[in-house]
């Protein structure tokens, strides 16, 4: 079948606070993999004074495709911002084609409930599975295999065109220890659920007639020490990684990458246009 022919589906997974040196010293498998038919650029968030190293301005950035200036999640609490003027990319492709199913996975507070500038991910989000990881003796770490096992049922049983899949342990790892074995090995655990969910999409009855882009990317990096908020090297340290499962279709990866180019990477695949009233500031990765 030629490759116009295919559906395109898109998954976007969010590790979250995992530094891209380290990640890239480690190279676990399943990202490997994907890096490996596709690309893997290093990036660097702004420094504080336009995007501070906080877990709801890193999402809301990515989400939207815009820089804070924009969307004016300036931190983890609930002030005043706009991101109702810059919804997330799965609402914004659902809205110009109603036909794209969606799909969401996350246990952090800021994606399913009012927790400070939340819920991030919005209406267009027509299936959204959401954990509160506070119910949790052990956070993340009990919250995330949930998650990724909504993740692999759903990613290898239904129809969803456009998916976004949260995991927090490597954040959690990093405040708890600070950037060391248990930090690893958080990133080990995450990267054997983003395999299941590979597996999962491989095994579909209709595979063979899909094109499916994967991309994945952090939030922000951590101190050796653990924690994040400031301008440090360390802090600001991130990645985008993306790629195609199966027979990749011919195209010219872009250069350079920022976060804020996954939405409109996302969009250019699944060959929709937002509204041009939402703004966005970043530029697809894929040159076919």
């Amino acid at each position: 079948m030629n490759a116009k022919n295919l559906r395109a589906k898109v998954l976007v997974v969010g590790w979250d606070g995992v530094r891209d040196d380290v990640l890239r010293e480690i190279r676990p498998s399943a990202i490997g993999s994907i890096a490996d038919n596709g690309h893997w650029w290093s990036t660097t968030q702004p420094d504080v004074d336009v995007a501070p190293t906080k877990t709801a301005v890193g999402w809301s950035t990515m989400l939207s495709g815009v820089w804070p200036q924009k969307h004016k999640v300036l931190s983890n609490e609930g002030e005043y911002h706009l991101f109702h003027r810059t919804p997330d990319m799965l609402t914004r492709a659902f809205c110009a084609d109603p036909s794209i199913k969606t799909y969401g996975a996350a246990s952090a507070l800021i994606f399913g409930s009012e927790y400070g500038p939340g819920p991030l991910l919005g209406a267009g989000v027509r299936t959204m599975t959401w954990f509160d990881r506070r119910t949790f003796p052990q956070g993340f770490a009990d919250s995330d295999k949930l998650v990724a096992e909504d993740a692999e049922r759903r990613l290898g049983t239904e129809d969803h065109d456009f998916s976004f899949v949260y995991l927090g342990e490597t954040d959690k790892a990093a405040h708890d220890h600070g950037v060391g074995a248990e930090y690893e090995a958080a990133i080990g655990r995450q990267d054997e659920r983003l395999a299941r969910m590979v597996r999962a999409i491989e095994s579909r009855d209709t595979f063979g007639e899909e094109s499916w882009l994967v991309m994945l990317t952090t939030d922000h990096g951590h101190l050796d020490g653990g924690g994040h908020g400031g301008g440090s090297w360390q802090e600001r340290h991130t990645y985008v990684v993306a790629g195609f499962l199966g027979e990749a279709p011919a195209v010219t990866w872009a250069e350079t990458a920022e976060n804020i180019d996954i939405a409109p990477t996302a969009w250019a695949h699944l060959g929709v246009t937002p509204d041009a009233r939402w703004p966005c500031q970043g530029t697809t990765l894929l040159n076919r």
